[in-house]
C-alpha cells in the first residue's frame, strides 16, 4: 500500500497526473485530489478539521482515506443512507449562483469549469480546488441561457435571453464581452467548433447563426427551422453543425457555407444535441426520453425511454458512456459494447431540477447544473454502484398528520402527492398521488379510515387508508384554493379553510356538506381546527383574526386580532379546550382564553414567520415551526422556552405531536420530516453536559458548519449532506437520504482536544 508519508496531499497540485507513471502513486494523487477539493471549504477555514470533519466524511474507499484513518482515534462515526460517501461519486459541490445553473462547461484541459446562472452571472471554478478562479463575469445582458470554453481556451461564449452573444476574454481584468447582436429572440445555445474558428447560436427566433469568434462578424445565417432551434454542436471534424428545434427536426449544415446537408431527422422535441466523438452516431434529447441516430443512414436505432424530463444530454469523450439530465438528477447509460440494451444507473444529491450536463474533456468527471443553484461535479469512472435515493418526497413537506394511535404519518408536498408512513421505522406505506397541485394540507380521521388533503387544483380528496384509492372529491362550491382541512375529534365532520374567506363544513362519513355556514371571514381563510370537546371551531385568516363559533348553534363568540395585516396560519387547541395557540407571519405566537379572548402568553423567540403550532396531549408542551428554520418546545403553563431543536435546512412548515406526546414530528421545505425526541430536549436544557453527541444536539448549522453555543466550530458537513444530517435530538428522518452523525466507540475528539486524534 502506499504509504501516507511518501506524498503530501498539499503537493497534489505541483505535479500532473500524466507526470507519473506508478498506477498506485497516480491512483493515491487522484483520491489526493478528490479529496482535497471536496473538502476544501473545511481545510481552509480550520486545519484540523483535515482530520475532525474531512476524513471521517471521506470516500472509505480511497487510498487517501485507507492511508490515513488507521492512524486516527476519536474520530467521528458517520453513516450514510440513500446517498453514497462524501468523494466516493459527488467529488464536489460549488455553490456561488443564486439563480438556477442553467450551463456548465470545461476548458480543453478540465483544469477550469464556466457555470452560466439565470441570475445573469458567469463563474469560472478551478476544478481542483473548487475555488472561483477570477471574479464572476457580469454585464451580459440578462439570465445565462448557454456558455462554451473555446477550445483553444483564449475565449468563453454566452446566450442570453436578452437575444445576445456575448464572448469572454479569459484572462484576468478582462471583463467586458464583446457582444453580438443579431438575434431577435432568447439564444437557447451556444457551441465552439472543435478548432475554435467557428462560433454557432441557436435561438427562440427560429435561427442558428454562425460568427467568427476572433472578430465578431456574423458569418452565416442557418434558416429552415420553423419554431424555436433549442440546441446546436459541431461534428467532430468541424465541418457539420447540427441543430434541433420544437419543430420536431434535427438539420445538418455546412459549418462552410451554412447550406443544409441531408435530409432532416425526425424526432420527439425537447431539449439539447450532441454527437459521438466519431462523428457516427447523435443524441437528441426528448420528452420522455433520449433519442439516438446513426449519421450515414439518418435511422433512429435506439430510444432511451425515462419517466423525467430531460433538458440535456451529452456523450463521454471516449464514446462508452451517454449523460443526461434527469429529473433531480443525473442518469448515465453505458453503451459500450450494447447500444441495444445499455444498461444505466443515477447520480442524486440535486435538490432541484438538473437543466445541464457534461463530461469534462478528460472523461473522468461529470458536471451537472442545477435550479438549486449549484453545480456538482462526480466522478465518472467509479467503480463503486450508485446508491439509489429512499423512499420520499422529492418536493417541499408543506403538511404532516399523525394517528390517533401514533402508527401512522401522514404528509402532504410540493411534488402533489399525499404520502403514509410507518411511524415507527419511517417506512413507506402508501403514496396517493391523484393531485395535480401542490398538496396544501393533510388530516386523518380519529379512527384511521380516512385522510383528507386539499391542493391548489381547488379541491379537497377524502382517501381510503386501506386502499389507497381516492374514495370522493369535495367540490366545496367555489373556484378558490383549499388552504387548511381538519376532521373534527370524533371524525364526523370536515372543515374546510378557502381562499374565498370562509369556512366550509362536511359530514365526512356520509361525504356530503351540511347544512350550515358558510363560516365567513374577514379574508381568506388559511387555518382550522375543532377543540377536542368539539363545542367549538377556530378559523385563522389572512387579515390576522381568529375566530371562535360555537358548533350547537354556529354562532360567532369572539374575533381577536393577533396581528394586524399579518397571516394567521395555524390554531391548535389546549387537550380541555380552554385555550388555542395561533401562529403567522408576525413571528410571534399566542396563547388566547377561550372564554374571554384574551391573549395569555405570547412566545416571540422565533426570528421569521411560525408556520405551525402544535399542543400535547397532555396539555404540558407547546411545539412551533419557522421560516427561521427550527422547531421549538414551550412550557405551556408558563410560556417558558424549553428547546430548540436545529436540523432541519430551510423552513419548517409543519409540526404535531405524537399521541404520547414523547415526540414531535415536523415537516420542512428540505423536503424531509424529522421526528424529536421531547424527552432528550427537555433534558438538554437542563443538564446542558459536555461530549459531542450533547454538542451536536443543540448546535446551529451556519455556512455548511455545526456550531456551538459560542460559535466554536465543531463539525464541518459536505454540502450534499446538510438538508439529510441526523443527529441526537432528531430520532428519525425520512427523506430521499439520511446521514447519521456522532460520537465513535472511542469518544471524539471534536474541540480543543483536536490534536489526540493522531495516533501515529
Amino acid at each position: 500500500m502506499f504509504s501516507c508519508e511518501c506524498i503530501s496531499v498539499t503537493s497534489v497540485n505541483t505535479l500532473t497526473l500524466p507526470q507519473v507513471k506508478d498506477a498506485v502513486i497516480l491512483q493515491f494523487l487522484r483520491d489526493a485530489t478528490s479529496f482535497v477539493a471536496s473538502s476544501h471549504q473545511a481545510i481552509e477555514r480550520s486545519a484540523p478539521h483535515i482530520y475532525l470533519s474531512a476524513l471521517p466524511f471521506a470516500d472509505r474507499n480511497s487510498l487517501v482515506y485507507r492511508d490515513y484513518a488507521p492512524h486516527c482515534t476519536g474520530m467521528i462515526n458517520v453513516e450514510t443512507f440513500g446517498i453514497g460517501r462524501h468523494g466516493e461519486r459527488a467529488v464536489m459541490t460549488l455553490t456561488a449562483h443564486t439563480g438556477a445553473v442553467q450551463s456548465v462547461a470545461y476548458s480543453s484541459d478540465s483544469l477550469l469549469l464556466a457555470s452560466g446562472s439565470a441570475n445573469g452571472t458567469i463563474c469560472i471554478w478551478d476544478t481542483r480546488t473548487g475555488e472561483k478562479a477570477m471574479p464572476p463575469l457580469e454585464g451580459g445582458h440578462g439570465s445565462v441561457s448557454s456558455v462554451d470554453f473555446a477550445r483553444n481556451d483564449k475565449w468563453i461564449a454566452s446566450g442570453t435571453e436578452a437575444g445576445i452573444v456575448c464572448i469572454w476574454n479569459v484572462k484576468p481584468g478582462q471583463t467586458s464581452p464583446r457582444q453580438l447582436r443579431a438575434h431577435s429572440g432568447p439564444v437557447t445555445c451556444v457551441a465552439f467548433s472543435p478548432d475554435s474558428s467557428r462560433l454557432a447560436s441557436a435561438s427562440r427566433d427560429k435561427t442558428a447563426r454562425l460568427w467568427d469568434p476572433e472578430t465578431g462578424d456574423q458569418l452565416e445565417v442557418l434558416t429552415g427551422h420553423v419554431d424555436s432551434v433549442k440546441g446546436v454542436a459541431f461534428f467532430p471534424d468541424g465541418k457539420i453543425l447540427a441543430s434541433i428545434s420544437d419543430d420536431k427536426t434535427i438539420r445538418m449544415w455546412s459549418s462552410a457555407t451554412g447550406r443544409a446537408v441531408n435530409e432532416p431527422l425526425e424526432h420527439r422535441t425537447f431539449g439539447s444535441i450532441d454527437i459521438s466523438p466519431d462523428g457516427e452516431t447523435i443524441a437528441g434529447a426528448a420528452l420522455g426520453g433520449v433519442a439516438i441516430w446513426q449519421r450515414q443512414n439518418g435511422k433512429m436505432v435506439k430510444n432511451l425511454r425515462s419517466d423525467a424530463k430531460i433538458p440535456a444530454v451529452r456523450f463521454s469523450p471516449d464514446g462508452g458512456l451517454l449523460v443526461a439530465a434527469h429529473g433531480l438528477g443525473v442518469r448515465v447509460w453505458t453503451l459500450q459494447p450494447d447500444l441495444i440494451d445499455p444498461p444505466c444507473f443515477d447520480l442524486v444529491g440535486h435538490s432541484g431540477e438538473v437543466h445541464v450536463v457534461t463530461f469534462s474533456r478528460d472523461g473522468l468527471h461529470i458536471a451537472s447544473g442545477s435550479a438549486d443553484g449549484t453545480i456538482r461535479i462526480w466522478n465518472a469512472e467509479s467503480a463503486q454502484p450508485a446508491v439509489q435515493p429512499l423512499a420520499a418526497h422529492v418536493a417541499s413537506i408543506n403538511a404532516v398528520a399523525v394517528s390517533s394511535d401514533g402508527a401512522l404519518i401522514v404528509s402532504g408536498s410540493e411534488d402533489e402527492s399525499v404520502r403514509v408512513w410507518d411511524a415507527h421505522t419511517g417506512d413507506a406505506m402508501l403514496s396517493l398521488c391523484e393531485h395535480t397541485g401542490r398538496v396544501n394540507s393533510v388530516a386523518i380521521s380519529s379512527d384511521r379510515s380516512l385522510i383528507a388533503s386539499s391542493s391548489l387544483e381547488h379541491n379537497v380528496r377524502l382517501w381510503d387508508t386501506r386502499s389507497g384509492l381516492s374514495a370522493v372529491e369535495l367540490p366545496h362550491g367555489q373556484a378558490d384554493e383549499v388552504k387548511a382541512v381538519a376532521f373534527s375529534r370524533d371524525g364526523h365532520w370536515l372543515a374546510l379553510a378557502s381562499e374565498d374567506k370562509t369556512v366550509h363544513l362536511w359530514d365526512a362519513k356520509k361525504q356530503e356538506s351540511l347544512d350550515v355556514g358558510p363560516l365567513r371571514c374577514h379574508s381568506s381563510a388559511s387555518a382550522v381546527t375543532f377543540s377536542p370537546d368539539g363545542t367549538i371551531i377556530a378559523a385563522g385568516d389572512w387579515s390576522g383574526r381568529v375566530y371562535l363559533w360555537r358548533t350547537d348553534t354556529w354562532t360567532k363568540t369572539h374575533e381577536f386580532v393577533d396581528e394586524e395585516d399579518a397571516w394567521v396560519v395555524s390554531l391548535a387547541f389546549s387537550p380541555d379546550s380552554s385555550r388555542v395557540v395561533s401562529g403567522g407571519t408576525s413571528k410571534v405566537v399566542h396563547i388566547w382564553d377561550v372564554a374571554t379572548g384574551q391573549s395569555i402568553h405570547i412566545f416571540q423567540d422565533h426570528t421569521d414567520s411560525v408556520w405551525s403550532v402544535s399542543w400535547s396531549l397532555s396539555g404540558q408542551f407547546i411545539a412551533t415551526g419557522s421560516n427561521d428554520h427550527t422547531v421549538r418546545l414551550w412550557d405551556a403553563i408558563t410560556g417558558t422556552l424549553l428547546a430548540t431543536m436545529r436540523g432541519h435546512a430551510d423552513r419548517v412548515f409543519a409540526v404535531v405531536f405524537t399521541p404520547d406526546g414523547r415526540y414531535i414530528v415536523s415537516g420542512s421545505y428540505d423536503t424531509t420530516i424529522r421526528m424529536w425526541d421531547v424527552g432528550a430536549a427537555c433534558r438538554l436544557a437542563k443538564e446542558r453536559g459536555s461530549g459531542l453527541d450533547m454538542a451536536l444536539a443543540s448546535a446551529a448549522l451556519k455556512d455548511g458548519w455545526l456550531m456551538g453555543s459560542s460559535d466554536e466550530l465543531l463539525l464541518w458537513v459536505p454540502t450534499e449532506y446538510r438538508a439529510y444530517v441526523q443527529a441526537t435530538l432528531c430520532t428519525r428522518l425520512i427523506g430521499r437520504s439520511r446521514v447519521v452523525i456522532k460520537a465513535g466507540d472511542q469518544g471524539s475528539h471534536v474541540g480543543s482536544q483536536w490534536n489526540l486524534c493522531w495516533s501515529n
